[in-house]
C-alpha cells in the first residue's frame, strides 16, 4: 500500500490507495476504516496527507466521520472516472484507475444492421455489419457490457473468430485501418434486459449507464457504432462545461 509516485500530489495518491483498500476489503456502507495512524504507517505518509485524503473522500460523500468513534464508509466508491471530452478506450480508463482490465468475449458475428446503424454509419443498401460483443472487467469485477459494430467491408478476409487485443481501438487500427479521431456520445440510464443479464451475469433490472457513440475519423467518416453499458458502481463520467 506504500505510495511511490511523485508526479501526483500525495493526498490524491493517498485517496486512491484508500479507495483501493475499500474495494479490496469489500467494505460496505457503515463499515469502519482503519485509524489514521494505521493508514499513515501503511502508506508511509504524514498525518496531514491522510487527513487531506480523507477530506477529499468526505467531500465526495464516500466516507463520513463520527466524532470520537472513527471514519466509516458512506457509499460504495466509484473509482473509475472519465472526462467525456477525451476519447479513450475502456481499457485505458480501467488501467488509469489502477485496475487490471479483462475481457470475456461473448460473440463476434456478421449481422444485418438496424435502421439506426444504416443511418448513422451511412451504409449502402444490403450492406452488413460485424458486431463485437464482450464483457469488460476491472480486476475481476463487471465493468461494462460492450457492443461495437463496424461495416463488413472494413474487415478484409473472413470475420475473425477471436480478438486477442484488450482494446478494440487497437484491434481496429491494426487490422482494419480504422482510426477514430472523435465520437459523438449520448448518455442514457437504462436497465439490463434478459439477454444481457444471462450473458454478463448481471442482476435483472440492474441500472446501467448506456454510452451510445458514433466514432468518426478525421475526414468525418463514421467508423464505429458503439453501445457500451457501464456499471455505475465502477464508472462515473465528467463533462467540462464552460461559458
Amino acid at each position: 500500500m506504500k505510495i511511490k509516485e511523485k508526479t501526483v500530489s500525495l493526498s490524491t495518491q493517498a485517496k486512491k490507495k484508500i479507495l483501493e483498500y475499500i474495494q479490496e476489503k469489500e467494505l460496505k456502507g457503515d463499515d469502519q476504516l482503519p485509524p489514521e495512524a494505521v493508514l499513515m504507517e501503511s502508506m508511509g505518509v504524514s498525518r496531514h496527507t491522510v487527513r487531506e485524503a480523507l477530506a477529499l473522500l468526505e467531500q465526495e460523500r464516500i466516507i463520513y466521520k463520527i466524532q470520537g468513534k472513527g471514519t466509516f464508509v458512506s457509499i460504495p466508491p466509484v473509482p473509475i472516472e472519465g472526462g467525456l471530452e477525451k476519447l479513450e478506450s475502456i481499457t485505458r480508463m480501467i488501467e488509469n484507475a489502477g485496475y487490471e482490465p479483462g475481457t470475456r468475449w461473448l460473440s463476434i458475428a456478421e449481422v444485418s444492421p438496424t435502421q439506426d446503424m444504416v443511418e448513422k454509419l451511412a451504409l449502402k443498401p444490403g450492406e452488413t455489419v460485424v458486431t463485437f460483443t464482450r464483457l469488460r472487467t476491472a480486476s475481476g469485477r463487471v465493468a461494462a457490457y460492450c457492443v461495437d459494430s463496424v461495416r463488413r467491408s472494413a474487415i478484409s478476409g473472413p470475420v475473425p473468430l477471436e480478438v486477442t487485443e484488450e482494446s478494440m481501438f487497437e484491434y481496429l487500427e491494426e487490422h482494419c485501418q480504422l482510426y477514430p479521431a472523435y465520437a459523438v456520445a449520448e448518455i442514457v440510464p437504462t436497465l439490463t434486459d434478459q439477454r444481457m443479464m444471462l450473458d454478463a451475469g448481471m442482476q435483472k433490472n440492474q441500472l446501467l449507464l448506456l454510452l451510445h457513440q458514433i466514432h468518426y475519423d478525421r475526414q468525418r467518416e463514421p467508423l464505429i457504432y458503439s453501445m457500451d453499458y457501464f456499471n455505475p458502481e465502477l464508472f462515473k463520467f465528467r463533462v467540462n462545461r464552460m461559458k
